[in-house]
């Protein structure tokens, strides 16, 4: 009997851990935002006018390559909109200082290099497309 309820425990754990990663996972958030400027970085790479990109990941990320993929097709028809894949070993400060926890994170500065937001983890289907024109219409409604 007492296998029974330390099964049903595991069970209960895993399922509560499971569907709070399924719901804080792939979705925008700024939460874990240091809300910093681009210039505050202290890195040389190029902002883009309307928006920035940056994506960590590290080399046993098995989604990450995916998630360049579709961040690059995403990409591939607009202007004003740099992005980069920054490893976060190579950039270990820099993680640090953004809070950078899990791979991929993919942080959002708008065309004034403020950090708008970011998204942990496999980005949800729109979830890209979504950010990126929130970002761009907030440029366009501050002008």
């Amino acid at each position: 009997m007492n296998h029974f309820y330390l099964i049903s425990s595991v069970i209960v754990v895993s399922t509560g851990i499971g569907l709070f990663l399924k719901n804080t996972r792939g979705k925008l958030t700024s939460k874990y935002s240091k809300k910093m400027l681009f210039s505050e970085l202290g890195i040389e790479i190029e902002r883009g006018t309307q928006a920035t990109i940056l994506q960590f990941k590290t080399e046993y990320c098995s989604i990450c390559p995916g998630v360049n993929k579709q961040i690059k097709e995403l990409l591939k028809d607009t202007s004003g909109i740099a992005f980069h894949e920054l490893d976060a070993v190579e950039y270990l400060s820099l993680a640090k200082k953004l809070h950078v926890k899990s791979s991929p994170t993919i942080i959002f500065f708008d065309h004034e290099g403020l950090e708008e937001g970011r998204i942990i983890g496999a980005p949800k289907k729109n979830e890209l497309t979504n950010t990126l024109e929130k970002i761009t219409t907030l440029q366009k409604v501050h002008k």
